[in-house]
Parts: structure tokens; sequence; C-alpha cells
């Protein structure tokens, strides 16, 4: 029998064997089954990973996404601001414009668009975009003062005053320039004491500089009579800037020392016009009170003036007509339609600085453009009219080739064009279209929309109406539909064809399609008394943009115009009740007054005129207001008392004083009553005010 081999039998494990081996140790699968296994799980745990990542990035891309477009866009704001600050417009509109389009809802893009739009006068832009920063809560000092700038050239002036008063309420006090814009925005609240109070306080402040000084003083001017103290001396002010060439505010002095409006301090006439309320009342009858002044009656004045030519004589741009204070610097400063007359007798008392000097002055500046050289001639005609044609032919000679030369060796120099138009503007304000014609003939003025301009006023002057009916008509030029519409119903109406200028009128207001040119029209068509026109084109406005201050306010100046009182108080009610603060309210309780209001409605506006007094107690239209409220209720002593306080200084509305009359009037001070109707008998008044100071008239 074979032998079996023996097995070597299993050891039992015991305690003293040692640890027990690794699961692992004991796998018997082949080794790359193994490593397969492990690959599978890396690879479930890598998608479970980049799941979780690729959620995260889709939930977290978008925020991220826009905080870096939001920091690119507040970087380009950035950089527009900085290009601003070195007047490189152009470029900034550009940044501005990128910063937006990047993120267009970042407020700072919106700060850059506001601030670019000011500074370039698109006023109507501007104040919607300085809206949208308030509304953010992003407005900073400057901005509110760009703000307030935008709000009055668009005759906003309720949103003027709320800034206002945030700068005047700042941390640390206003700022000299805030105390101007306040007076600026006191003034075109028919409030001329406050604008006094606030010039002076510039003039009296330290930190002020040479052209707050200078805004100040014009400040002065405007709302003063030239024999005053104060008028006089605002004026020295002004002469001491102009003398001073370092000072940077001298040569817009010069520019208002040497334009025609500019009067010099006068001695006092015969007839005061500060009338005193002091001595013993003389026995006169109660006149009757069937009227009172309008709160507004001065917003006629607002009304872009009017010259012979087709086009405004200054513009340079397709919208037509500055807006009342469209100048932020010099607000209440326009520049008049001058006219080449000898120079009267003088009857200044306070003028240091004579013409001629000024007309050096500017001449020699170092900083003087065309257009102050062009003034400097024209001050000069103005003193020796007898040489004006020499003047014109020198400056002729002198811009007119350099503008020829620059043209001709850089067909697109800046310089020369600017040099060019100051000239052809120049000639057309002086009475000389003639010559404009040889500075700009029409091969010339096809180049650009506002050298047509001026070809079309010079052609106006010289009254060839035909000419400029057949350029129109021709569409052969730079000129927008609009204006075109709007000066062939000019000369239409010039040449005799009624038709023709209402179908012209009728296509203006229908190529209008926006506010903006909306109010161009309906300013164009009040300016050329065309009435209708301009109140269905503010009325359009209105449907389009339901809270457009400036097309209320055109209809109110329309309605006042037209002596239409009630339509006027309808308004005003509108007005009151879109933009509820105070100007708005006091006009419509003063025009419900002037329209024979219930003793009800007298004691209701009695009671709110009180309070507005108390606010603002130097505004002659709330004065007027409350004196008239007590008037009709009877209460004399206390209307004379609520006309009593304020000083006039000749720059009062008109119908304030008419009531002011009626209130001497009823107090028995019968002489200072009628000096006030002798004043005011000349001046535009609503019929419901003339009957207050006719029974002092008799």
């Amino acid at each position: 029998m074979s032998k079996q081999p023996s097995r070597p039998l299993p050891r039992r494990s015991s305690a003293k064997a040692g640890p027990v081996a690794n699961k692992d140790d004991l796998d018997l699968r082949p080794p790359e089954e193994i490593r397969a296994g492990r690959i599978r799980r890396f690879v479930f745990l890598g998608a479970i990973a980049a799941a979780v990542l690729g959620l995260g990035i889709y939930f977290a891309a978008r925020p991220i996404g826009g905080a870096i477009k939001s920091w690119q866009s507040r970087r380009l704001a950035g950089e527009a601001f900085g290009l601003i600050d070195q007047n490189k417009l152009n470029e900034a509109a550009a940044k501005a414009r990128d910063a937006y389009v990047l993120r267009f809802t970042e407020p700072e893009s919106w700060r850059a668009v506001a601030r670019v739009a000011s500074r370039t006068s698109q006023w109507a832009a501007a104040l919607e975009w300085w809206k949208k920063v308030e509304d953010a809560h992003r407005l900073t000092a400057e901005d509110r003062r760009d703000y307030i700038a935008s709000a009055v050239a668009s005759g906003e002036i309720t949103l003027a005053a709320k800034q206002v008063e945030a700068l005047l309420a700042q941390r640390g006090g206003p700022m000299p320039l805030d105390i101007v814009w306040a007076g600026q925005v006191a003034a075109r609240q028919s409030n001329p004491q406050m604008a006094l109070d606030y010039a002076q306080r510039v003039l009296a402040d330290k930190r002020a500089k040479p052209t707050e000084i200078l805004s100040a003083a014009t400040l002065i001017l405007s709302v003063t009579s030239p024999y005053s103290q104060p008028y006089a001396s605002a004026w020295k002010q002004i002469e001491d800037v102009a003398r001073d060439r370092s000072n940077p505010g001298s040569l817009d002095a010069l520019v208002v020392l040497a334009r025609e409006d500019g009067v010099p301090p006068m001695s006092p006439p015969g007839d005061n016009p500060s009338l005193s309320l002091e001595g013993s009342p003389a026995q006169s009858p109660t006149p009757t009170i069937e009227g009172a002044a309008s709160a507004e009656a001065t917003a006629a004045k607002a009304a872009v003036s009017g010259g012979a030519a087709i086009v405004p004589t200054e513009a340079t741009a397709p919208a037509l007509g500055s807006p009342p204070g469209s100048t932020p610097d010099t607000l209440l400063a326009q520049k008049p339609t001058l006219t080449l007359q000898a120079t009267p007798p003088p009857v200044s008392t306070g003028r240091t600085m004579s013409l001629a000097e000024v007309a050096n002055a500017l001449e020699n500046h170092p900083n003087a453009r065309p257009f102050h050289k062009l003034l400097a001639l024209e001050v000069r005609a103005r003193q020796d009219p007898i040489l004006t044609d020499q003047y014109v032919n020198d400056a002729v000679e002198r811009f007119g080739n350099a503008a020829r030369l620059a043209k001709l060796y850089q067909p697109t120099a800046e310089s020369a064009d600017e040099t060019l138009i100051a000239l052809a503007a120049w000639l057309n304000r002086i009475g000389r279209p003639a010559r404009t014609m040889e500075v700009l003939p029409q091969e010339v003025a096809s180049q650009r929309q506002d050298f047509f301009l001026q070809h079309l006023n010079a052609l106006a002057a010289l009254q060839r109406w035909n000419e400029i009916k057949d350029l129109l008509v021709s569409e052969r030029f730079p000129i927008e539909p609009l204006l075109q519409h709007m000066y062939l119903a000019v000369a239409q109406k010039q040449l005799g064809s009624a038709a023709g200028a209402t179908n012209e009128w009728q296509r203006a207001l229908e190529v209008a399609k926006t506010p903006e040119k909306l109010l161009t029209l309906a300013q164009y068509a009040e300016q050329n008394s065309v009435n209708d026109v301009a109140d269905a084109a503010y009325s359009a406005a209105i449907k389009i943009a339901s809270k457009n201050r400036g097309a209320y306010d055109g209809r109110l100046r329309l309605a006042l115009a037209a002596g239409h009182t009630a339509e006027a108080q309808t308004i005003a009610a509108d007005i009151a009740q879109i933009w509820p603060d105070d100007a708005a309210r006091n006009q419509d309780a003063y025009l419900r007054l002037l329209l024979g209001a219930s003793d009800g409605a007298a004691e209701a506006a009695e009671r709110e005129s009180d309070v507005l007094v108390k606010k603002q107690p130097l505004n002659w239209l709330v004065r007027a207001t409350l004196g008239l409220a007590r008037l009709r209720l009877g209460k004399y002593e206390e209307a004379l008392a609520a006309i009593r306080e304020p000083r006039v200084t000749g720059g009062e509305p008109p119908g304030a004083l008419a009531v002011r009359a009626a209130i001497l009037a009823a107090n028995g001070y019968g002489d200072g009553a009628r000096n006030d109707a002798r004043l005011t008998a000349a001046k535009p008044l609503l019929p419901e005010e003339r009957a207050l100071i006719v029974p002092l008239l008799q």
C-alpha cells in the first residue's frame, strides 16, 4: 500500500498568534479588477463634485458677472468724471455711454450721463437722469448743483428749490456757490428781497471765489433798481473784478459792463420808487375789491423774446431759443438783441470804468475769444456810430479772413468754425445782414446747421422771404424737419400766405414727437405770437409726459398773457394738484381770490398764506396773497400789516404792487396808493388786477 504524502494541518488561531490580516489583504480578486473598482469610485465621486461645482457656478455666475460689470461700469464712470474735469466733453460722453451700456442699472453710470448732459446744456435729458440718481440716493453736493441748473433751465423751480434746501442744510454749512444758487432760485420764485439777501451774503463771505462774487453781483443788478444803493455797490464789485486781469471772472465782468442793457447806477428820480408808509393816513374812500395781482404776473417775461430774425440771433444748435435761465453761471444775465445807437447823455453816478476802458480791456484780455473782441468793436461803435462801417470792415477783414484761411489749411478746425459763427451772429445782431451773406455764402452755409441758421437770419433781415422759402423747400441743406416747417411757417406768413403758414405750423406739430421738440416748437410759436399753436404744442407735450412742468408753465403763461384769468386758475389748480409745493398752492389760491372767492375760500387762503409768510417773510407773492385775502374779508388793518414789512426794490411783480395800492387806499394812504398805481399802470396786468388801480388813476 502506497504511502500518501502528509498535508500540513491548519494552524489554530490563538490570542498569541498576532493581529488579524487586513480584509484587503484577503481580497482574492485579480489586481486589474481592484484597480478598475477604484477608478469607478473616483469617477463617481468626481461626477458628484463636478455636479456640485456646476450648480454653484450656475447660481453664482450671474451675481459674480454682475459684480464685475458693475465694477467696470463704475471705473468707466470715474474716467468720465475725470474727462469732464478736463473739459474733454466728447470723450467723457463716450465713457459715460460705455458705462451705461455695460451696466445700465449702475447708479454711477447714471451720474456720469447726467453730468455730461448738464455740462453740454442738454437740460431736459439731464433733469431726467438726475431724478434717477436722486431716487437711488446717490446725489453729491456737486450733483445737486448740476441738478439745480438743469431744473432751473427746464422751468422746474420746485425741484431746484428742493435741492437748494438740501445744499443749505448740509453739514458744515453751505458753500458760497450754494448760496448763489439759492439766490437764483429765489429770484425765479419772484422773491427779489430774498435773492438780494442771499447775494449780499455771498459778497460778505471771505470764502467766495471771484466767479461767485461776480454771479452774486450780477444777481443783485437783476433784482434791484439802478437807483438803489445795493445796485451801486454791486456795480462797483463788478468793475473791481473787471479791472483785475488775473481774476478768473474778469472776462465775464467785462461782458456785463459792455452789454447794452448794462445800466450803471443812477441818481434817484423825483418820484421815489420805494414808497413810505409813514405819516398820517388821509381820508380816502375804500375802493371796490374786484380783483388782485396775479401771483405770477411776471411769468410772461419768461417767454422767449423775439426779434426780427427768422431764427434767434444767437442760435447755434437745433434747439431754438434758450429756456429762461439756461446759463448756470449767470442765470439772470441774458444776451440782448443789440442795436447800434448813439450813447445817451450820461446820467450815471456810479460808473468808474468808461466804455472805452471796457472795450480796450475786452480786446486785450489774454483769454478773449472772437466773441469778446467783436463785442469790444460793438462798444466802440455804440460810442461813435459814424465809424460803425469802419469797425464792421475791420471785423470782416480780421475775423473773416482768419476763419477762411484756417478752413483752407485745416478744414476740420473748430476754432475757425467758432470764429466764423461768432462773426456772422455779430453782423446779424448789429444790423449788417449783407455782410453776413459775404462771410457765409450759400456754399459755406450748407456745411453746418448753425451756419445755415445765420444765413437764414441774414436773408430774413433783408426781407428776401422768397429765397428763404425756396431754400427750405429744396431740402438740400442741413436742417431738421421740425425747424424747416417752423421757419417755413414764418416765411409763408411774411409772404402773405396765411393758409400756407397754418399748414406749416400743423406739419411742425406732426413731426414734433418728443416733449423736447414740442417745447421747442411751443417756445418758437410763442415768440412769433402764434399762441394757439404754442398752446397746442404745450398740451401735446403734457399728453406725452404728464408731469412736464415746463409745458404747464407755458400754458399758464399764455393764459395770463391773454388775460384769461379763469383759464389760468384752472391750469394753476392742475399744477398745484401734481406739484403741491408752496408756490403752486399760493398761485392757485391767489388766482381764486382774483376771481372772487367766497368768504370760506378766502379764509382758507388767509390761513395757508399766513403760514407761507412765516416761512418766506420776504416773498412778495405770498404776502400779496395774504393781503388780498384779508382785504376781501374786510380786515383792512391786518391786510396792511401783511404788505408793510418788505421794502420795495423795483423788482416786485406788478400785480403785487397793485394789491399793495388797493390795501394802502383801503387804509387811507391815498398818496402812496396813487403813487403805486402810477408805477404799476404801464405794466402788464390781468383785467381784475387793473380794476384794482383804475379808481386810483382818476
